[in-house]
């Protein structure tokens, strides 16, 4: 044998004595236990962490607190609440029209102003353009004649 096969003799059983103490050992460790997960790992911060956790479980409640005060409540003082509630959301979806209403003359407005603004300042752009436009065009028609003048004089 030569000396790099018995080298790699060596490594082999080297390799093999230490998966044979490996294999002792773990038979004498204990089996690992297996737990079962959590169905909650953390607890809630708040009320509002909770409610976004378990949205059902939210809407359940709020329903059996309606039907609770429900039951508490007299029969004379809902149909009295009742109206008053449509009085507050009626005056609430007015006071709503109204504050729309004048968010949008405004956004008009400055539209309007900033419209205004960008023609003041884009004029001098605009005049410099035409100019050059005029001037390109009057110079293709210069040159437009000397080629017709061009195309005579070399038919003739």
């Amino acid at each position: 044998m030569s000396e790099a096969e018995q080298r790699s003799e060596r490594i082999r059983q080297r390799i093999a004595a230490s998966q044979g103490r490996l294999a002792r050992e773990s038979e004498d460790l204990p089996a690992i236990p297996r737990r079962e997960p959590l169905p909650d790992a953390y607890p809630p911060d708040s009320y509002r962490s909770l409610a976004a956790e378990y949205p059902l479980l939210t809407v359940a409640a709020g329903v059996g607190m309606g039907l609770l005060l429900g039951a508490l409540v007299p029969k004379g003082a809902g149909g009295k609440a009742g109206r008053r509630a449509i009085v507050l959301a009626t005056a609430a979806a007015e006071l709503g029209l109204a504050l729309s209403k004048q968010a949008t003359d405004r956004a008009g407005d400055a539209g309007r102003d900033g419209l205004a603004k960008l023609d003041q300042g884009t004029a001098p752009l605009r005049q410099h353009a035409a100019r050059a436009g005029s001037s390109a065009r009057s110079q293709g028609v210069r040159l437009a004649s000397e080629a017709i003048k061009l195309a005579a004089q070399l038919r003739k």
